[in-house]
């Protein structure tokens, strides 16, 4: 992806870091090939202040770059070469149903039509498209189209190369996740962040469908400050601890935080359901095998029970770790409590890799 802006394609075996700059953290993870099997390296992460990223927007370049430079010096990063992605409010998602053309008269369809799918200001963006497949009848052709703003890819780009770094492509948050599955054709993936949840459908191994719902950790975590008028802080330790959300006993009396997350997460599943149905009203002859959970706000407990309920379909915690080979110096306690934060930046190390 992002033809446009990649200046340059690794052959050979360099090995490349992948660097998620989040909202609340940077996350940064470096994988190396022996025998063709991918071997992670070195893995970091550090949270962020909240006046660096504000509503999913760099404020503070000079700094996030300092607290770059000083998170690859801490966790010995070697390679020089950069994969980073976009993601949430920051990329425009569209399928399109074209006929079927070549690809230079497809080439300048999406020159002339473009402006039609992308609400960005003319000459504002960068953008990209890949062909999907057939359409519902052999004469179509179904295209994903996305776009992301001129401002968003330069303060990035900037910020890796002032760090030190060579960028090698910037790429879409979940199409770095998806690289961390294996046989996941028909799935819905929910990466629940920060601020935002993206729910993202993919058919036969494209994104069909890409979602933002502005709810996601931090909101969680501000209803629990609230029901027990105890500081952020405090709120946010208790969420990651000791809150089991849903009891399986529905007899059992539930205490204020767990009502008041119960309504939280009624609002998040109306919008999935929402999403949910509106792919199976679009795809009659195609169905969604498995949802998969993952993100910092996704290791609620017995939020999978929760939702594989609710939606009657079968829900899995993702683990981005299972296609890696762990070496043993690392802690994989700690390791493993954060892997579900890692997942866009192992995808990211992982496209450097493809042979």
């Amino acid at each position: 992806m992002w033809k446009r802006i990649q200046k340059l394609f690794l052959e050979g075996k360099q090995d490349v870091v992948g660097i998620d700059f989040g909202t609340g953290a940077i996350k940064i993870v470096e994988i190396s090939w022996s025998k063709g099997r991918p071997v992670l390296k070195s893995f970091g992460l550090e949270m962020l202040p909240p006046e660096i990223i504000e509503n999913g927007q760099i404020s503070n370049s000079k700094r996030l770059t300092n607290i770059l430079i000083q998170l690859l010096a801490k966790t010995r990063i070697s390679s020089k070469y950069a994969v980073t992605a976009v993601g949430g409010r920051e990329i425009l998602a569209r399928e399109l149903i074209l006929p079927v053309m070549t690809k230079e008269e497809l080439k300048e369809a999406i020159k002339w039509e473009q402006e039609k799918y992308i609400s960005y200001p003319p000459d504002s963006f960068y953008f990209d498209y890949s062909i999907m497949g057939r359409g519902d009848i052999e004469s179509e052709i179904r295209v994903l189209l996305i776009a992301s703003p001129h401002k968003t890819i330069n303060t990035i780009t900037s910020i890796l190369k002032n760090a030190g770094l060579i960028p090698v492509a910037i790429e879409v948050e979940p199409l770095a996740l998806y690289r961390t599955f294996t046989d996941a054709e028909n799935v819905m993936i929910i990466d629940i962040g920060e601020l935002l949840s993206q729910i993202t459908v993919f058919q036969n191994g494209f994104p069909v469908i890409i979602r933002n719902i502005p709810l996601g950790g931090q909101r969680m975590t501000e209803v629990i400050m609230q029901a027990k008028s105890i500081s952020f802080y405090e709120a946010e330790q208790l969420k990651k601890r000791h809150i089991d959300l849903f009891s399986l006993d529905d007899s059992k009396e539930r205490n204020g935080e767990r009502q008041h997350l119960e309504l939280f997460f009624a609002e998040f599943l109306r919008d999935v359901q929402r999403t949910a149905e509106y792919y199976q009203l679009q795809n009659k002859m195609v169905s969604i095998d498995n949802v998969y959970l993952t993100g910092g706000g996704s290791q609620i407990k017995n939020l999978v029970f929760y939702l594989s309920k609710q939606l009657d379909l079968p829900v899995v915690m993702h683990d981005p770790l299972f296609k890696l080979e762990i070496p043993e110096s690392f802690d994989r306690s700690y390791l493993q409590n954060i892997a579900p934060q890692l997942g866009a930046a192992i995808g990211l190390s992982l496209r450097g890799g493809r042979r």
